[in-house]
């Protein structure tokens, strides 16, 4: 078996390399919007292209002589697990070995190489392996893995030596129990994904057993783990939306300028103390709580009419604060009769991320009302760092970067990097590591619960969390970042 200094993939078989290998083929056909009537050519960074209509793509014109060789595939089986070889002549420098799990590592944790399994659905057991193509569920993933490999790119070009173990773990439990015992596991350094929080749950818990750090790169849910400082979750949790939501208008408004509005619904309700808890840390435990309007759900869900204006101020900014993830038909009104109510008065408005994907609900209410949401990842496109990586992306795959591409980017090429720095114990030293990054900006901190925080066990850490979420406001009619 081979092996690199920067890359070793691992699939279950050859079959699912074979998948990986598809992507630069067909990705720029696959759920990249819907073309009725595709232009004869384009022109690209690296020249110009035709469009094929037998493979859907868009692709250089090339004279072939000479016979066509054939490539025959045979099916592994599924008892073949071994790494899929990589070409050691590509890259420079000795080739780095497999670290035996049971080496002392010293406190420092640092070493000459490193081994990185990445754990993420490809789902490759829903291939159509009559017709081809790739599942639709699969999408995301490879944009994550393709942003990944370009970081991986980046990371070796800084002289990074990492072994990375590319494992498809199907979103299925019985499917992650069985990757648990391969070695790609058992000698990981550093563990990127899964995906799925049931998959994630039993990663976690391999982790906080062996002392591996894993980076969960989507879930947002604070009840994966506990007593687990192995464990870093990259994408922030509601909480930590709602306590910037709060943080960002209390940097601009009075407390008394701001109402926090939700449906009467224990899952909206509940959502209050996080913004009041909030409030008391920023203002103080003895400042007064924010005014709340709780609304009767089937009033807001059909287009009731609303008791506003007792909230709306004269000659002062109201702040209306609505935490509702996803309910479009409870915004559109609420947003309509808050435009009626505040006539000539100035109102701000702050939503969830979901709202940004709401369509039924006119531009211009948004523009009135001075919407702010929330976000995890916000891509600016107008940012040069944002284009070149666009064109490097295009460049490579043939076909633009969705949201997850920056993602996968982001994720590794950060672990990457402060694996290098710090060693294999970056956790340790992580919440003083913040970083702007493409999407996002890093900002880990770990979680104590108030219990131990009390009685000062500072030692005691649940988890550690990106805490930064990014604030939008639609201005100009688009949304642009404001913190």
């Amino acid at each position: 078996m081979k092996r690199s200094n920067c890359q070793t993939f691992v699939l279950k078989n050859v079959y699912c390399f074979f998948i990986i290998v598809l992507v630069s083929t067909i990705i720029s056909s696959c759920g990249f919007g819907k073309i009725n009537t595709p232009s004869p050519e384009i022109v690209t960074p690296e020249g110009t292209k035709v469009f094929n209509p037998k493979t859907g793509r868009y692709e250089f014109l090339t004279e072939v002589k000479g016979e066509m060789d054939t490539v025959k595939w045979t099916d592994a089986g599924p008892s073949a697990n071994d790494p899929i070889e990589s070409d050691s002549l590509q890259y420079l420098g000795p080739k780095p070995g497999i670290t035996d799990i049971n080496a002392d590592y010293g406190e420092s944790g640092i070493l000459e190489n490193y081994n990185v399994a990445i754990m993420v659905p490809f789902n490759s057991d829903k291939v159509n392996t009559l017709e081809g193509g790739i599942h639709v569920s699969s999408m995301p993933t490879l944009h994550f893995y393709e942003g990944a490999k370009l970081a991986l790119n980046e990371l070796s070009s800084e002289g990074a030596k990492l072994n990375v173990s590319v494992i498809d773990t199907k979103r299925s439990e019985a499917e992650t129990s069985l990757i648990l015992d391969r070695s790609a596991l058992q000698n990981a350094h550093l563990i990127i994904g899964p995906y799925g929080s049931k998959p994630l749950e039993q990663v976690a818990e391999f982790a906080k057993i062996n002392q591996k750090t894993i980076v969960s790169p989507v879930n947002t849910s604070e009840k994966i783990t506990t007593d687990n400082p192995f464990y870093l979750q990259a994408n922030p949790s509601l909480k930590s939306h709602c306590e910037m939501i709060m943080k960002h208008a209390l940097n601009l408004y009075s407390p008394d300028q701001i109402v926090l509005v939700v449906r009467d619904k224990i899952a909206e309700v509940n959502r209050l103390k996080y913004f009041q808890n909030t409030h008391k840390l920023i203002s103080g435990v003895n400042a007064v709580p924010l005014k709340e309007y709780r609304i009767d759900p089937v009033i807001a869900q059909e287009f009731g009419e609303l008791d506003l204006s007792q909230y709306i101020q004269e000659d002062r900014t109201t702040v209306f604060i609505v935490p509702s993830y996803s309910n479009e038909t409870f915004v559109s009104n609420l947003m309509r009769q808050v435009e009626i109510a505040k006539v000539k008065n100035d109102v701000v408005m702050y939503g969830m991320p979901r709202w940004m994907e709401f369509e039924r609900i006119s531009f211009d209410y948004f523009e009135n009302l001075q919407l702010h949401v929330s976000t995890a990842n916000f891509i600016d496109k107008e940012d040069i760092k944002t284009k070149e990586f666009i064109t490097k992306f295009y460049e490579k795959y043939g076909a633009l970067p969705r949201e997850e591409a920056f993602r996968g980017y982001d994720i590794t090429l950060y672990s990457g990097r402060q694996l290098m720095k710090h060693g294999m114990y970056f956790k340790d030293v992580i919440d003083r590591e913040d970083q702007q990054m493409l999407s996002t900006k890093y900002e880990f901190e770990r979680f104590i619960t108030p219990e131990d925080a009390a009685n000062e066990r500072f030692d005691k850490i649940n988890y550690i969390e990106n805490k930064f979420v990014n604030i939008l406001k639609f201005e100009d009619f688009h949304f642009q970042k404001v913190n």
